[in-house]
């Protein structure tokens, strides 16, 4: 038998230990047990102080250097409050928590389950008057979609590709400086409208700080708008340009051959989720996903790959990030996919990032014969996600396939690359094509035979939500269907899942003491590392601290200075 070449990888580290990072949205709620009006519910801004408050009771915290309501933690990860300015007073909103970068999808697994634990801890200690809940789902009852997204650093380009990726990020440090040149008058006038606003209201005394939503509480709608508006049409060219190095210039490869995989991989992957017409999908996140690339947000569109983080460099954060756009010419960048379901499972969870990271590996390795292509990535996931049956075949560039038959080609693909790997090379590697045949077999079971759930069971997510429901019998209501599929993702002894969970410990993969470190500090080999420990050291002294992901500032004025994380 002929034995396969020995991969050569680009880069001199084991498989699957690139920089990798999750981001996930956490709906909170009240347990409604007095019959509450949406009147009497808390407003979203007061939920997320009093969960930021509880937070900083457990560990230290600095503010984000850019977002003033952003908060940076001693573990490395940081919280967001996820809602817009004007509807602070409204209930609802969304709490993101990041994990710190970290190198391995074992590590990550870890962080996001520390973060699971933050967030659920800090709602039940918060100090309302009401019963908090977090849930870590991707759709309310409402069909609101939220959820994860996945950061991974890799190659944006290579070759001449590499060449006119960088002569684009000239051609756009160009425009961001004049954009900021042009909002300038602008911003002016925005700061003239709130003040005039405060002095014709006679609120000086109760508006002392800038807060974010001022401009919305004091400024005449129709005055707001048109300068959101100027602002956005300051920005347009640069966006332009961007979403055209998204679409035709960045990450083409990955954008290529992953597709196929992230599309096919909700069938494994998806949290479950129950329409309001009771109809049953693998996946909320996937039906609402309506681009394969773009900026994610600019005009309410939801790409598979996201370049939100590229448009706020250049546009939001153009005041202080001119000298820090730099690094967009690095050949290695951050891929960020938001197709992707916030999973209860640890297996899910696990397998999820794992697989991606190392199907990057042999992407970057040139290892893509015989991968499946997509022809027609939307329309395939739409048909994919909508049918929890697994029947469904979309077209590819080797005929239709399955989704089952996708994941399947890309692990034999994985499996021979990492066999073709040198042993010293292959790290977690082949603990991730392990645990992701394991997860492919559970579905592939259920498959074959609808019965045959007991392997799928706590280790897919959809499958077992998908089994709650059926207990209820076929006669149940909307309503109570929902319940389930809303409260399988309580993170709370109440949770659904967390209840199955406790009655099959076998399932868990993290153990607490790796939870309970990962809850103080990231894993040393991790560029937050440094900033975990500035945020410690920091937090309570004189010495004002304000971070971002790549770098903090330290100091006030003339003495303010900049310290720059490793491995960045």
């Amino acid at each position: 038998m002929k034995r396969a070449p020995k991969v050569r990888l680009r880069r001199n580290s084991p498989l699957v230990t690139r920089l990798v990072g999750l981001e996930t949205e956490y709906a909170t709620l009240v347990a409604d047990n007095q019959n509450l009006t949406q009147a009497d519910l808390p407003p979203s801004q007061l939920v997320y102080s009093q969960i930021c408050e509880a937070i900083r009771r457990d560990q230290p915290t600095v503010s984000g250097l850019f977002d003033s309501e952003q908060m940076f933690l001693a573990s490395g990860g940081a919280v967001t409050f996820e809602s817009h300015p004007s509807m602070y007073a409204l209930p609802g909103g969304l709490v993101e928590i990041a994990t710190p970068e970290v190198q391995s999808p074992d590590d990550l697994l870890a962080c996001q389950r520390s973060i699971d634990e933050l967030a659920s801890d800090a709602t039940a200690d918060s100090e309302t008057s009401f019963d908090l809940r977090i849930l870590k789902n991707s759709s309310d009852a409402l069909g609101h979609v939220y959820g994860c997204h996945e950061n991974y650093e890799a190659e944006v380009a290579s070759g001449i590709g590499l060449v006119v990726y960088r002569a684009f990020v000239l051609l756009m440090w160009g425009m961001q400086v004049i954009s900021l040149m042009c909002s300038l008058p602008l911003m002016m006038l925005t700061f003239s409208a709130v003040s005039i606003s405060r002095i014709l209201s006679r609120q000086e005394s109760s508006h002392e700080e800038n807060e974010p939503h001022d401009i919305f509480e004091l400024v005449p709608t129709w005055i707001s708008t048109l300068l959101v508006g100027g602002l956005r049409l300051v920005h347009l060219p640069t966006v332009m340009v961007l979403r055209f190095v998204a679409r035709h210039v960045a990450f083409r490869v990955q954008r290529r051959y992953l597709s196929a995989m992230l599309v096919s991989r909700v069938a494994i992957c998806g949290s479950g989720n129950l329409d309001p017409d009771s109809r049953f999908c693998l996946s909320a996140k996937a039906m609402a996903i309506d681009a394969v690339a773009d900026m994610g947000g600019f005009r309410g569109e939801r790409p598979i790959f996201v370049y939100g983080h590229w448009l706020g460099q250049y546009c939001a954060k153009s005041f202080l990030s001119l000298g820090s756009t730099r690094q967009m010419f690095n050949r290695r960048q951050r891929l960020q996919i938001g197709l992707s379901d916030s999973n209860m499972s640890d297996l899910a969870e696990y397998v999820k990032v794992g697989s991606v990271s190392l199907v990057l590996d042999m992407l970057e390795a040139g290892e893509t014969t015989g991968l499946p292509v997509l022809n027609r990535p939307i329309e395939s996931l739409k048909r994919i996600a909508s049918d929890w049956n697994l029947v469904s075949r979309v077209p590819t560039n080797r005929g239709e396939m399955s989704a089952i038959e996708i994941q399947r080609e890309f692990l034999h693909a994985a499996e021979a690359f990492v066999d073709a790997t040198p042993a010293n090379m292959r790290g977690e590697a082949p603990l991730v094509v392990y645990r992701w045949r394991e997860l492919l077999d559970s579905v592939t079971a259920f498959r074959k035979d609808f019965h045959d759930i007991e392997m799928g069971l706590g280790r897919v997510d959809w499958m077992t939500k998908r089994w709650l429901m059926d207990q209820l019998g076929d006669d149940k209501p909307w309503a109570a269907k929902k319940k389930i599929d809303l409260r399988y993702h309580e993170l709370s002894p109440d949770g659904y899942y967390v209840q199955f969970i406790a009655t099959r410990p076998d399932l868990r993969l993290v153990d607490d003491d790796n939870i309970a470190r990962r809850r103080k500090s990231p894993p040393a080999s991790s560029p937050a590392a440094r900033r975990g420990w500035l945020i410690r050291e920091f937090a309570d002294s004189d010495e004002l601290l304000q971070s971002e992901w790549t770098y903090a500032m330290i100091g006030r004025g003339r003495r303010k200075r900049r310290v720059d994380f490793s491995g960045q």
